[in-house]
């Protein structure tokens, strides 16, 4: 069966990279204050938080304005740096700050400072009304989440990555919620 799940889910992958691609290309920029006001329902007060985002490839939705803006209201910031373990460290992270590259190649912060986050914002390819997100199958998120069992787990998505057509795997790490330029999905106490 696992190999039926995996060939499966590569073909959602391929359809959903995309979508994703055009979703982005459409989007307008001044709709950013849309994502922030979904993002404040999300996190509510700012002020003495660590939030941890990412930096944005391959069409992925742009979260660098929420931390931004999280970052003006009082959070301190933290970006994914994938060790050889191949396991996430939240560094530090402040926008002038140089960044290096991680293990996968992507451009991470050059801090050694490792922070626990109150918040995460995870990149996904499409999600579900019950926490599944389907991402690129590299397995990193799905492995790393588990050891920040205290922190809230937020999607970051255009409205239309929603769909009813995923799979989750029993290693398939869900979702506390999911934020859009529409709305916030609030996914705690849901499960499947």
């Amino acid at each position: 069966m696992f190999k039926d799940y995996q060939k499966e889910k590569n073909k959602l992958r391929s359809i959903w990279k995309v979508k994703r691609k055009e979703f982005f290309l459409d989007f307008s920029k001044d709709k950013d204050t849309s994502f922030i006001k979904n993002f404040i329902k999300a996190v509510g007060c700012f002020k003495n938080k660590v939030i941890a985002g990412y930096n944005p490839i391959n069409y992925e939705t742009d979260c660098l304005n929420l931390l931004r803006y999280a970052s003006k209201n009082g959070s301190k910031l933290a970006l994914p740096y994938v060790n050889d373990e191949k396991i996430i460290e939240f560094r530090e992270w402040s926008e002038n700050q140089e960044l290096i590259k991680d293990s996968l190649g992507i451009l991470s912060p050059s801090s050694k400072n490792i922070l626990v986050p109150d918040i995460i914002i995870i990149p996904l390819l499409c999600f579900n009304k019950k926490g599944v997100r389907l991402g690129m199958g590299l397995g990193i998120y799905d492995r790393s989440l588990p050891f920040f069992d205290l922190s809230a787990k937020y999607g970051l998505a255009f409205s239309g990555q929603e769909t009813n057509h995923i799979i989750r795997e029993d290693h398939d790490f869900l979702l506390d919620g999911v934020i859009t330029e529409k709305k916030f999905f609030n996914f705690k106490g849901i499960r499947n």
